[in-house]
């Protein structure tokens, strides 16, 4: 299901989290300053009101509001986007760009919760690169198990990941996944 969210950028090191739109805008407007759950640890963080995207609910992650008393080093408040990035072409490049965003379905199949992100074909292709590709999303995304799909000329998808994830999504239909812009830090 999807949910309305805003960014949330760690004050140290990188990443992106979501924070639900509804949380924060209870929350005074001059807050930008939270304190954000990433698996079991509250890490401090900015928040970017001026711009919500919808995500999968599994994806957003528990916060609360702080201050600069809390983390100096998110004294200053996120500068606003001066131009939206447009959206990616419908297979991504075989690098990351640093403001890059990826098309993906988060999807729940059995009890596990994973992302489905669209790649070039010769990405799936090269398994070496497959697998750094997959840690590093997996980063990105607080180590949500991750599965990379290619398209044959067909249309037919070809998957790379572990292979218990790839034999449960291999008889899904890619017309029906949730397919979502997802930026990235």
């Amino acid at each position: 299901m999807a949910i309305w969210a805003y960014e949330c950028r760690p004050c140290k090191g990188s990443g992106v989290w979501m924070v639900a739109r509804e949380l924060v805008d209870a929350l005074p407007a001059e807050v930008f300053i939270l304190r954000v759950k990433s698996g079991t640890e509250w890490h401090c963080a900015t928040v970017k009101r001026d711009r919500p995207v919808a995500v999968e609910a599994m994806l957003l992650r528990a916060a609360e509001a702080s201050d600069a008393l809390d983390c100096p080093d998110c004294a200053a408040p996120p500068e606003p986007d001066r131009e939206l990035a447009p959206a990616p072409q419908r297979a991504a490049s075989a690098h990351i760009a640093p403001s890059a965003q990826v098309e993906a379905a988060a999807i729940s199949i059995q009890g596990q919760r994973l992302l489905i992100v669209l790649v070039p074909l010769a990405l799936v292709s090269s398994a070496g690169e497959a697998d750094m590709r997959i840690a590093d999303l997996r980063a990105r995304f607080d180590n949500i198990d991750v599965l990379l799909m290619g398209q044959e000329d067909d249309g037919s998808p070809r998957y790379h990941g572990h292979p218990i994830l790839v034999e449960l999504v291999s008889d899904l239909p890619i017309d029906k996944m949730p397919w979502k812009t997802y930026p990235l830090a």
